[in-house]
């Protein structure tokens, strides 16, 4: 997910945040860095969940790191791996919080953000999917914190929302508040959270999911029961859920299907 704390100034004025991916091919998950020269393709890259080594790495060793613009009006924003040995880029803001991790460096910020406070940083977590880190526990902060445990396990949730690009793998829905984590083998069966046993889904997907009512064959196609025929579901019936399936998420799959 995008972190506004640090964001990389093109030359063209475009803003680029840094946000976490996981990597499919080795199921890899954080921010995606690189030495100069490097990509993160086929396995390569280095991947963190610190942000403050992202800071250090991009700032003052001159990697790269995968960032790209806030949703806006345009049709695609920019995305891509960036860094100061690339000329695209030529300054950076950052919050007052992380300052302290770029004094002494050669390139210093050209702004300086106050820092995020505590609700800010809730709401922030939140969006994402995160458990809370406030002292205070209101009634809102109580209804937030059932709707975090209905998603799923937070860290899980996030590595799906990378996965599948925030959208239901059946509906397409990009509605954030109703996207869930969904074990492919239960975890009650497997504690397993490797992004292979996940797939992202609508909350009545899920709940059909669950039930086995709505099923995902070991091909990743979409087969639903005969309750749901002249239903709006029966639009996904056959839909693929995954372009290019792993092996592992087959074997997960097929281990469900055919229990």
């Amino acid at each position: 997910m995008i972190d506004k704390r640090f964001c990389l100034i093109a030359d063209n004025g475009d803003r680029l945040y840094p946000y976490k991916k996981t990597q499919i091919s080795t199921g890899r998950y954080g921010y995606a860095l690189n030495k100069p020269g490097e990509q993160d393709r086929k396995g390569a890259g280095h991947y963190t969940a610190d942000l403050n080594e992202v800071v250090r790495r991009v700032v003052h060793d001159g990697w790269s790191v995968r960032a790209k613009e806030e949703s806006s009006g345009k049709k695609r924003p920019r995305e891509g791996s960036f860094g100061f040995n690339k000329q695209a880029i030529v300054r950076y803001e950052i919050s007052g919080e992380l300052e302290e991790l770029v004094r002494g460096a050669k390139r210093l910020p050209s702004k300086v953000h106050a820092p995020i406070t505590p609700v800010e940083r809730s709401k922030a977590a939140f969006a994402e999917g995160d458990e809370h880190d406030s002292t205070e526990s209101t009634v809102d902060e109580k209804i937030f914190r059932e709707i975090a445990t209905r998603r799923g396990q937070p860290e899980f949730r996030k590595q799906l929302l990378a996965a599948f690009q925030g959208k239901c793998c059946v509906t397409g829905s990009e509605v954030n508040g109703v996207l869930e984590a969904a074990h492919i083998v239960p975890f009650s069966e497997r504690p397993d959270y490797s992004v292979t046993n996940g797939l992202l889904l609508r909350s009545d997907i899920h709940t059909l999911f669950d039930l086995d009512i709505l099923r995902i064959t070991p091909s990743g196609q979409v087969e639903i029961s005969q309750q749901l025929k002249g239903t709006e579901y029966e639009q996904y019936a056959g839909k693929k859920v995954v372009v290019e399936m792993p092996k592992k998420m087959s074997e997960n799959l097929r281990e469900r299907y055919e229990r």
